[in-house]
């Protein structure tokens, strides 16, 4: 007698998706990679490590293909980086059935915070989320290079905590310095984007701009926030060029 037939089909149900979710989390642990950014966050945070962060198009992506064959399959990669970083794929497939809701709209949120332009696009970043280093596309590389040099990135974050622990201590124009110090190992337009409470500070401490440093951030400011509205607006208007060029004047 066959004693399936005496067990609920909703338990059977139930049954068969923890196994295959419980499968899915056992595979993604043994790569090594988080998909959830806060849990990457919170890993790093109690490990004392940065985040790096994989912007990828898994299923389609020619280029992410091959990074993840000639590098983050490799064993260097996967003994290596997780003794300094927590591992965090932010995938973009066109099949998104193996993905969450959850994981959708986290793609969509953090590639318009980071400004991804393309994939893959690789951030170091410290625990808050703040990137100290980013590289776009492949090179070709081998995996033990492309590592080596992942590695050798920790010294800018080095060289960034440094500059903020000594604006600790100061103040005024001079810890405006030394925080522009530490963010100048960072792209303007990322420091704006993911810095901006320290651009903030800049902007106070240099209230009369002595050291230049109100106008270099306030006009840096000015110019992404131009720069997004526009983009915007093309987006909003890209199906009748007579109304983005209205629009565009409008803006300007």
């Amino acid at each position: 007698m066959n004693s399936l037939r005496f067990i609920p089909r909703n338990a059977l149900l139930a049954v068969g998706t923890a196994a295959i979710l419980s499968l899915t989390v056992a595979a993604q642990a043994a790569e090594g990679w988080v998909v959830d950014f806060e849990k990457a966050q919170a890993q790093a945070a109690k490990e004392g490590k940065s985040i790096l962060m994989e912007f990828t198009g898994s299923d389609w992506c020619p280029p992410c293909k091959a990074l993840q064959k000639n590098v983050l399959s490799k064993d260097v990669f996967k003994t290596e980086m997780p003794k300094s970083f927590v591992l965090l794929k932010l995938d973009s497939p066109r099949d998104k059935s193996k993905q969450t809701p959850e994981e959708i709209e986290q793609y969509k949120v953090l590639s318009a915070k980071y400004g991804i332009q393309g994939v893959p696009t690789i951030f170091l970043a410290d625990a808050k989320g703040r990137p100290y280093y980013q590289t776009v596309g492949y090179s070709g590389d081998p995996a033990d290079k492309y590592v080596a040099n992942l590695k050798d990135q920790l010294g800018t974050l080095a060289k960034r905590d440094a500059a903020f622990a000594k604006a600790e201590k100061a103040s005024g124009t001079e810890k405006a310095k030394l925080l522009a110090e530490g963010l100048s190992l960072v792209d303007d337009e990322m420091a704006l984007k993911t810095y901006g409470n320290v651009v903030s500070q800049i902007i106070e401490l240099d209230a009369e701009n002595k050291a230049g440093l109100k106008a270099k951030f306030a006009g840096l400011k000015d110019s992404v926030e131009f720069k997004s509205e526009l983009e915007a607006t093309m987006r909003g208007n890209s199906n009748k060029p007579e109304d983005t060029l209205a629009a565009i004047d409008k803006l300007i």
